[in-house]
């Protein structure tokens, strides 16, 4: 992207400051909103970008997603619909075919019915194929992991390792069987991940960001972690920015588990540059929806209450107490997001916050609540009164990725994410795709209009393009701890997303991921994707 050096003026189409209110043109600066409804004639020396009756929004931002992380997981074995054990050796022995080499590998997002059962059986048979070259697959929530008997003896797993809060070593007469599920991934994760180069990564990270810049995106929220550890690449993020083809925004968390390496997210401070920008933390506090993995007050369909990796005491040892993690966020000076699905994740979660409050006065940091799929109505009211400092992020997309899961939640399921409710109560409600985990075809910030307006179900409250708009780019961007970017004002970022038509104006059945169609996006007034250009390519 080349940098901006004369005055621009955006006009001729429908211009959006925000979800509502409208202008006549804008005068970008020095990456900067300079000023709304100038006189084009006292602006003579500005370059003109003539809209052509296009629509211009504020830049839109999904604020939970793992493109780092997909780019890793899919640039060794695909293993998308592979879901036995004969299926998914049989897909690896393939993809190792066209790998030869000694090198660690990885495959990701194959599906198993029942995670436990994976036996040590089915572990031979994948040994076989792989010998001793050291391989990692995930499944398609990224909560499960397999580890071949290579990777097990050089990460050191045992049936007597020591399992992390909230994980669990699959056994079978006294022997791990390589199944890994949640936290326990870790164990394979922290050691090993390190070995997988950004020579591997970085293409296809390039690649994702790529296809969402042209969906119209102009930033993300990467977590650059998951249960199985950390994949923080900010540095070959900047690389990007360096060399001009960082098409995107990249705001990213640290990924940490507990006390003992919370304040690694410190080391991060610092090093921002304009397109890379440390958010803050990223702490799971229970699992994997699709797993039946909520942390529940009740109890589901299979007589559980779901998987929790913290709590609130010390029951779990102090490590791993909610209330001293949060405390120290907010001693220390850290944001942090927090993966909640159940009401039972979510209550230990603001009780903590409340708890900082009543003792300080106010929380200092921004606490994101990420995904959120059964808040009770009393919970909804009760994050509306931390006064902006407690977010969220959601995801419409998951009404349809994770539909037909009624055998772990029963009915509830079909009334689970509750957006609407969240922005009637006055909640901060980012967008996002949480991609990695929800599929690509569901991502297109278009797509998500359509889902939420029209394919939530009977049980749910459909969402305006008003709302989501906001979401994708106030809401969002609040996720993010900054204050500069989200509107089109004076001052702020001029990052920007156009469309061949205003949004407003398209049926809710007819918004797809390529109707209307998105022309070009600009990050800090510098153009980031143009359409008449190869799809995907920065200009």
């Amino acid at each position: 992207m080349d940098r901006q050096t004369v005055p621009t003026l955006f006009t001729n189409g429908r211009i959006y400051q925000d979800a509502v209110s409208r202008v006549e043109n804008i005068l970008v600066a020095d990456g900067l909103v300079a000023a709304v409804n100038v006189n084009p004639a006292a602006h003579e020396d500005a370059a003109i970008v003539d809209l052509d009756g296009g629509a211009l929004y504020p830049g839109f931002c999904d604020s939970h997603v793992h493109l780092v992380e997909s780019a890793l997981l899919f640039s060794g074995a695909d293993l998308r619909g592979k879901n036995d054990p004969d299926a998914i050796t049989q897909a690896v022995a393939k993809a190792l075919a066209a790998h030869p080499g000694d090198a660690p590998f990885i495959g990701a997002a194959f599906s198993l019915m029942d995670y436990d059962a994976w036996s040590l059986a089915d572990l031979a048979k994948l040994d076989a194929v792989t010998g001793d070259r050291v391989v990692l697959l995930v499944d398609d929530l990224g909560h499960n992991m397999l580890a071949n008997s290579a990777a097990m003896a050089k990460a050191g797993i045992t049936a007597a390792t020591p399992v992390p809060s909230g994980g669990e070593v699959v056994t079978q007469d006294g022997k791990a069987t390589g199944m890994l599920r949640e936290e326990a991934m870790t164990l394979a994760g922290n050691p090993l991940l390190p070995l997988f180069t950004e020579a591997a990564i970085l293409p296809g990270t390039l690649q994702f960001m790529n296809a969402w810049a042209a969906m119209g995106y102009t930033g993300i929220v990467d977590l650059m972690g998951a249960p199985m550890g950390r994949i923080n690449h900010p540095d070959m993020c900047r690389d990007m920015e360096k060399k001009g083809i960082l098409p995107l925004r990249v705001n990213y968390n640290y990924t940490f588990f507990g006390l003992d390496d919370l304040e690694g997210g410190l080391a991060e401070k610092g090093h921002d540059t304009d397109l890379v920008r440390f958010v803050g933390n990223k702490l799971f506090i229970d699992g994997a929806y699709t797993s039946g993995q909520a942390w529940t007050t009740w109890e589901n369909k299979k007589g559980g209450h779901g998987l929790h990796t913290v709590a609130a005491d010390d029951s779990m040892g102090k490590n791993q107490n909610i209330n001293r993690i949060i405390a120290r966020l907010e001693e220390v000076g850290l944001n942090c997001h927090y993966h909640i699905q159940g009401d039972k994740a979510l209550d230990v979660t603001l009780d903590a916050l409340a708890a900082v409050v009543a003792k300080k006065g106010k929380l200092n940091g921004v606490h994101t609540l990420i995904h959120l799929a059964f808040p009770r109505p009393d919970q909804i009211r009760r994050i509306a009164t931390f006064s902006g400092k407690v977010v969220t992020t959601m995801q419409p997309g998951f009404w349809q990725a994770e539909a037909g899961l009624e055998r772990y939640y029963g009915e509830a399921n079909n009334a689970s994410y509750p957006v609407k409710e969240m922005i009637e109560a006055g909640v901060s409600v980012g967008m996002s795709t949480d991609f990695g985990v929800s599929p690509l075809e569901l991502s297109a910030p278009t797509t998500i209009m359509n889902i939420a307006m029209v394919g939530g179900g009977a049980s749910r409250t459909p969402v305006p393009v008003k709302d989501i708009v906001a979401g994708l780019s106030q809401g969002s961007n609040a996720t993010t701890g900054r204050t500069d970017v989200g509107v089109l004002a004076p001052g702020m970022k001029a990052d920007m997303v156009l469309y061949e038509r205003d949004l407003y104006d398209v049926a809710p059945q007819d918004l797809a991921a390529a109707n209307p169609k998105v022309l070009a996006t600009w990050i800090s007034g510098r153009k980031a994707f143009d359409a008449k250009e190869a799809p995907g390519k920065s200009a």
